[in-house]
């Protein structure tokens, strides 16, 4: 692992442990072990190394492949799956190198966040992001009407607010509750929005 990335890393795992963005100088020279000189060759001064940790940590990690989802079987199956890979790409954590530990991702959002929506570039693309997820979730809505698999006597629009409510409801709870059991949670609501708009 390079410098540059070591005190990311170290910083961040900082952060978590102290509950805090106050981090100082010092603070993070004692955890990485590097001079201030060290951390200085690598980061002009403490809001370089935290806008370095939005976009390691929050940005990037926020850009879902949409490339990457299965989609194969029934609309229920192709919607279900998809929506599945969209919550574990958030709950399923973020792994740091450095230390070969995985965190609890929701700890990292919950961190960040206060700060990073008035950051322009985190406030850009989690909005895109959602409108990426509505568009996705468009697709595949349209496509079970004309298999009909799901019911046209709802309009699209509507469906698709549907399942992204029940969606981002779910990953309200995995932040405010992180011991609930989320994908049992994800199944007993999927099913029940998939008996609502499945086609009749």
């Amino acid at each position: 692992m390079n410098t540059k990335d070591l005190i990311l890393e170290k910083t961040l795992k900082l952060i978590l442990e102290k509950s805090t963005i106050d981090i100082s100088i010092s603070e993070i020279r004692n955890c990485t072990g590097l001079t201030t000189g060290g951390i200085y060759y690598y980061f002009s001064d403490k809001r370089e190394i935290f806008e370095a940790i939005m976009q390691k940590y929050m940005i990037d990690y926020i850009k879902i492949d949409f490339e990457k989802i299965p989609l194969e079987g029934s609309s229920k199956e192709r919607i279900h799956d998809a929506l599945l890979y969209i919550l574990h790409h958030f709950t399923n954590g973020v792994e740091i190198e450095s230390i070969n530990e995985k965190i609890n991702y929701g700890s990292v959002l919950i961190l960040l966040t206060a700060t990073g929506y008035s950051d322009d570039d985190v406030n850009r693309i989690i909005l895109q992001t959602g409108k990426d997820i509505g568009t996705f979730l468009t697709d595949l809505v349209e496509d079970g009407k004309m298999q009909n698999e799901i019911r046209q006597d709802f309009s699209t629009k509507n469906i698709v607010e549907s399942l992204y409510i029940m969606y981002m409801g779910i990953q309200c709870i995995w932040l405010d509750f992180p011991n609930a059991d989320i994908d049992l949670m994800f199944e007993k609501n999927f099913d029940m929005t998939w008996q609502a708009i499945e086609y009749q």
